[in-house]
C-alpha cells in the first residue's frame, strides 16, 4: 500500500469557508464564497477562495451533470445506519442538545476554554434578549420580530463576520461575546441562544457548505444570512444554491433543533483540533457529530480525512462514500475519496472517482492533476506479477450502472463475473432506465501466461475496451437493430493487468458478449475464473 499523505493537508475549512470548487460570487459589494466542510487539502489548489460569506452559486458547468442517490429512501427510514456500523460514540448529556443551544455551545466551548465564565455568558444573552425586546414595538409582526436579530447584532450591538476559522476564538460563544465577531455558524449560535431565551421561533439552517438562521412560526418564515448584516435571503435562493442536488440530503433547507445545532458545533470543533495538531481529538469530535447528525454530508467528509490521518484508511473510504451518498455534488468529497483509494493501490476505483469529479466541475485543476499523474503511472506500471497480485481482490468486476449514454447518472453499482449479458430491451438492474443507459467496469485481468489475447465482443450499441495501456476494442457508436460483432488483440505477460469495459445502450436491444482467448490454446479462458476488482 501507498503511504497517503496527510501531513500539511487536514481539515481545510469548515462550515464558515469554502474551499471545494474555488467559485466566488460577488454579494453585497464582497466577494463571498460560501462555507465549506473540511477536506484534504491535498485535494484543493493553494489558491482556491477562502471568503467568508453567502450559499456559494452553482458550479458553472455541474449543474446539468446528476448523480442519483440511492441512499436517500432508506435514510429517510432510518438516518441512524449512517452511524457506521453503530460504532459511533454516545455524547455526553450537556452535548446531546436536550438541555438547549446555550447549554450545549457552552459545553463545546468548555474543552477550549478549562475557566470558562458561564455564569458571565448567561449573563449577557439575557442582556441581549432584554435589548432585543426593547427594540420591538408592542405590535410587532412576525417579520419585525425577524429582522429585529439582525438590528440587535448588527446595528445595535456592532458584531461583525471574520474569516478566521483556525482558532476557537471565533467559535465558542464565550469569546464570539467578548470580541463581537464570528463566522456564519458562531454567529448563528449566537443569535439562536438569544431567541431560546426570548422562546422566539428561530431555527439554524444548513446548507451545503454554509449555515444560517431561519425565523419560522409556520406562517412567516424569514431567512437571516448573518455573514452579510443580517441580510435577508430566501428559500427560492438558497435552493437555487443545490442547483440538480436539491434532492441530495433531507438535511438541507430544514429547521433545526438544538441537537443538531450541537453536532455542528461538534464538527467545527473537530476542524480547530486538526489545525492544532491534535487529530485524535478531532476525530472524537466528528465522530460524535456523526452521530448526532448523520445526514449532514460535510461531517462525513470531514470524518473521513480525521479517520485517514489517524491511520484508517478503509474508515476514511466509508465515510467518503457515504458523504457522497448524501451530497453526489460534492466535488472534494470525491477527490478526497481519490486520494484514499489510491492510497490503498485501488488505482481503477481512484481514477473513477476523479473522472466523475471532472464531470461535476469541468477542468478542476487538482482533479486534472492528479488524473494526469496517475493514468500515466497506470498505464507504465499498472500490470503486476502473477505473484505480487493488488490488495483485497474479490471475483469479477465492479460495474456502475449509469443514466444516460455516456455515465451522467449513476444509479447503481454490481459485481459481474460473466460477460454474456442480453437485457433485450428491458433494464439491467432496477432504477436503470431501459434505453439510454451506460455501465463502466473495473477490475483486474489475471493472464495465466504470456501470450497474444484476443477479445472476441458483441455489442449493441458502443463498447470500448481497455486492457492495460491498450485500447484494445473501440466501438463506440449506435449498433442499430443489428449487434455489432469484433475483435482486439492485445500482448500480455503473465500477471495481473488492469482492465476497463465501457457499454452504451441508447434503444432497442441491449447486448453485451465478451470472450477471451489466448494464442495456441484450444479453449477460450473462463472468465468468472480471471476477472476480479479490489473491494472498496
Amino acid at each position: 500500500m501507498r503511504p497517503i499523505l496527510f501531513a500539511g493537508l487536514g481539515l481545510a475549512a469548515l462550515i464558515g469557508v469554502t474551499v471545494s470548487l474555488g467559485v466566488t460570487v460577488s454579494l453585497g459589494g464582497a466577494s463571498s464564497a460560501g462555507f465549506a466542510g473540511a477536506a484534504l487539502a491535498a485535494a484543493i489548489p493553494a489558491d482556491s477562495a477562502t471568503f467568508v460569506g453567502a450559499p456559494p452559486p452553482p458550479p458553472a458547468a455541474a449543474v446539468h451533470v446528476t448523480i442519483s442517490n440511492p441512499i436517500e429512501p432508506r435514510l429517510q427510514q432510518a438516518p441512524a445506519r449512517l452511524a457506521v456500523g453503530g460504532r459511533l460514540p454516545t455524547p455526553p448529556p450537556e452535548l446531546d442538545g436536550h438541555a438547549g443551544v446555550l447549554a450545549a455551545a457552552l459545553a463545546a466551548a468548555r474543552a477550549d476554554h478549562p475557566g470558562l465564565d458561564e455564569a458571565a455568558v448567561r449573563a449577557r444573552i439575557e442582556q441581549l434578549s432584554q435589548t432585543w425586546r426593547d427594540l420591538l414595538p408592542a405590535d410587532a409582526s412576525p417579520r419585525q420580530r425577524a429582522r429585529a436579530f439582525a438590528t440587535l447584532l448588527f446595528e445595535r450591538e456592532r458584531f461583525g463576520a471574520v474569516a478566521d476559522l483556525d482558532s476557537p476564538e471565533t467559535l465558542h460563544i464565550d469569546s464570539v461575546l467578548a470580541r463581537r465577531q464570528g463566522y456564519c455558524l458562531s454567529l448563528s449560535v449566537l443569535a439562536l441562544a438569544v431567541a431560546e431565551v426570548l422562546g422566539e421561533p428561530l431555527h439554524g439552517v444548513a446548507m451545503p457548505n454554509h449555515f444560517l438562521v431561519r425565523w419560522d412560526d409556520g406562517t412567516t418564515r424569514v431567512n437571516l444570512e448573518l455573514t452579510r448584516d443580517g441580510a435577508s435571503v430566501s428559500d427560492d435562493v438558497l435552493r437555487a444554491t443545490l442547483g440538480d442536488f436539491h434532492h441530495a440530503s433531507s438535511i438541507y433547507m430544514r429547521n433545526l433543533g438544538a441537537r443538531e445545532v450541537a453536532a455542528v458545533l461538534l464538527h467545527n470543533r473537530g476542524f480547530v483540533a486538526s489545525v492544532q495538531g491534535r487529530p485524535e481529538r478531532a476525530l472524537a469530535d466528528l465522530e460524535l457529530a456523526a452521530r448526532l447528525l448523520p445526514e449532514l454530508p460535510e461531517i462525513h467528509r470531514n470524518l473521513g480525512v480525521a479517520r485517514a490521518e489517524t491511520g484508517d484508511l478503509p474508515g476514511a473510504i466509508a465515510s467518503l462514500e457515504t458523504a457522497l451518498e448524501l451530497y453526489p455534488g460534492d466535488v472534494s468529497a470525491l477527490i478526497n475519496l481519490a486520494l484514499a483509494q489510491h492510497a490503498g493501490d485501488d488505482i481503477p476505483a481512484a481514477l473513477s472517482a476523479l473522472e466523475t469529479a471532472l464531470l461535476l466541475h469541468p477542468g478542476h485543476a487538482r482533479a486534472e492533476q492528479l488524473m494526469q499523474a496517475w493514468s500515466a503511472g497506470h498505464a507504465r506500471g499498472g500490470a503486476r506479477p502473477l505473484d505480487d497480485p493488488p490488495s483485497g481482490l474479490s471475483p469479477g468486476l465492479l460495474g456502475s450502472y449509469y443514466a444516460g449514454t455516456s455515465f451522467e447518472r449513476l444509479v447503481a453499482t454490481r459485481v459481474d463475473r460473466e460477460f454474456d449479458l442480453d437485457w433485450k430491451r428491458g433494464s439491467p438492474l432496477r432504477g436503470v432506465p431501459a434505453d439510454r443507459f451506460s455501465v463502466r467496469w473495473e477490475g483486474w485481468l489475471k493472464a495465466p501466461a504470456d501470450g497474444l489475447y484476443t477479445l472476441f465482443v458483441v455489442a449493441n450499441d458502443g463498447v470500448r475496451i481497455t486492457l492495460g495501456e491498450s485500447l484494445a476494442v473501440d466501438h463506440w457508436q449506435d449498433a442499430g437493430y443489428s449487434s455489432w460483432t469484433g475483435t482486439g488483440d492485445v500482448r500480455c505477460q503473465a500477471g495481473w493487468h488492469p482492465l476497463r469495459i465501457e457499454y452504451y445502450d441508447r434503444s432497442d436491444n441491449a447486448r453485451l458478449f465478451v470472450l477471451l482467448s489466448r494464442d495456441g490454446d484450444d479453449y477460450p479462458l473462463e472468465l468468472a475464473q480471471h476477472l476480479f476488482h479490489q473491494r472498496r
